[in-house]
């Protein structure tokens, strides 16, 4: 099982970086033959980039449109992967020439890479959507606009609505949702082995698939059998889940598991307490995903959703985040930290899907609009949306008097098997920073889970 370094960060931290780009190029570089066998991650050849780059600035002493693009040519890369990396370069430098307002600059770097770049490898992808949202900045900048150009906004709540279905199955073959959501319950369930009534509230649902994990794992609980399952689901009216109730409902049923399914469509801000019907004999957990990057960018919004859970007096908390740090207040190093995550996703899709799954696509647009353009690509005013690393919600969550528990092991056991299962996630990396389980691909994290339990006044 690969491991990422102590849950240090593995980003564009530019020691770390450099350090795995020396690793990645040396692997390459040994040998013409070998190098043209293999094909380069988009991680891989950012990370080349990345040493590049550093190697041209400390001998930069003209013009910096040259950055690092002879020596593409010369490091012993196929001719596709050099191409790859001078577009890179090109990026990064129009990120440099716009966070420099020589804007003219940066556009001629992006037209030259819009008309170059293809959708042939995730690095090239990766590269058309910065460059693409680059551009719209500029023009934005220059008062300038652009009546050809669509700009078309992706609605995350209606499009996982519209292709639920295939999203569900194509979650399957993807890591992240299956590793956090079973880590979490895994983790949930073994806090709770005596408990009889168990009340499992999930906030910010949107496929429920791991509600079968529930069920399953409670029928086959050998001592204190339980005795009422209830779940409920916090969620929006589009995410629908009431499609799932009657399935799941029949496989309790099936399983001889007493089970409640109750559905709050609530703003996450905006719980009441009556909303929930908590019994004095259930044991309650809360499982949260993505709720804080949800409300980040309002303190008073991710207070209130503190102060509600804390009155819920839950037996655990478990949390499943995004693992990201674009709140930089200046553009180049959340250009950066952005790029490098889109290309570990990027790369992560281009190994477990087809290249006709359609849900692909989705998944792309929608991890760049949410991470990218909401946030790395927004004005450098601090409106940029909030997304944080465990480090910053550790020391967020102390200051409510929320510590931190060990998830189980017997759920870290099961995560690494799960890894091994599958040989299309080779690549998919597990660590621990704290007690925090860090996932990522080609060891850029990319998902955190935790536990928490509220200290008693």
């Amino acid at each position: 099982m690969k491991r990422l370094r102590n849950g240090k960060r593995c980003g564009p931290s530019q020691h770390k970086n450099l350090e795995a780009a020396r690793r990645d190029g040396q692997s390459l570089e040994t040998g013409g033959i070998a190098s043209n066998c293999q094909v380069l991650s988009a991680v891989s050849i950012m990370r080349m980039a990345t040493m590049e780059l550093l190697k041209s600035r400390s001998r930069m002493t003209g013009d910096s449109s040259t950055l690092g693009y002879a020596s593409a040519f010369d490091s012993g890369l196929t001719h596709k992967h050099a191409k790859h990396l001078k577009h890179v370069f090109c990026l990064l430098d129009a990120a440099e020439k716009f966070s420099n307002q020589q804007y003219d600059e940066a556009e001629k770097l992006l037209i030259f890479l819009l008309s170059a770049s293809h959708a042939d490898h995730p690095i090239e992808r990766v590269v058309t959507c910065f460059a693409r949202d680059l551009q719209e900045r500029i023009y934005t900048e220059n008062g300038k606009f652009d009546l050809e150009r669509e700009v078309v906004d992706v609605d995350v709540e209606q499009e996982l609505a519209d292709l639920k279905d295939a999203i569900f199955a194509s979650e399957q073959l993807l890591p992240f949702t299956q590793i956090t959501h079973f880590t979490a319950v895994q983790t949930i369930l073994d806090s709770l082995t005596s408990a009889e009534k168990i009340h499992f509230i999930d906030v910010g649902t949107k496929l429920g698939s791991h509600w079968m994990i529930i069920v399953h794992s409670l029928a086959n609980r050998k001592t204190f059998p339980v005795g009422q399952l209830k779940i409920t689901a916090v969620c929006t009216r589009k995410d629908n889940v009431e499609e799932k109730v009657e399935m799941l409902s029949s496989f309790a049923e099936s399983m001889n598991v007493p089970f409640i399914f109750k559905i709050v469509n609530s703003e996450m801000h905006e719980f009441k307490q009556d909303q929930f019907e908590l019994e004095a004999s259930e044991v309650v957990a809360v499982y949260m995903e993505f709720c804080q990057t949800a409300l980040a960018a309002s303190p008073s919004n991710i207070e209130a959703l503190i102060g509600w859970v804390k009155n819920l007096n839950p037996h655990l908390m478990v949390v499943n985040e995004i693992e990201a740090d674009v709140c930089a207040s200046t553009f180049v190093p959340r250009f950066h930290e952005a790029l490098f995550l889109c290309s570990a996703m990027f790369d992560c899709l281009e190994d477990c899907l087809e290249q006709d799954n359609r849900c692909r696509e989705i998944i792309e647009k929608v991890y760049f609009q949410e991470i990218i353009r909401n946030g790395a690509m927004s004005e450098d005013d601090g409106s940029f949306r909030q997304f944080r690393k465990i480090n910053f919600w550790r020391e967020y969550f102390a200051k409510f008097g929320i510590v931190e528990m060990e998830l189980s092991q017997t759920s870290m056991d099961q995560a690494s098997l799960l890894v091994k299962e599958s040989p299309c996630w080779k690549s998919c990396t597990l660590g621990m920073n704290g007690k925090c389980m860090l996932l990522g691909w080609n060891e850029i994290p990319l998902r955190s889970v935790s536990a928490w339990k509220f200290h008693k006044d």
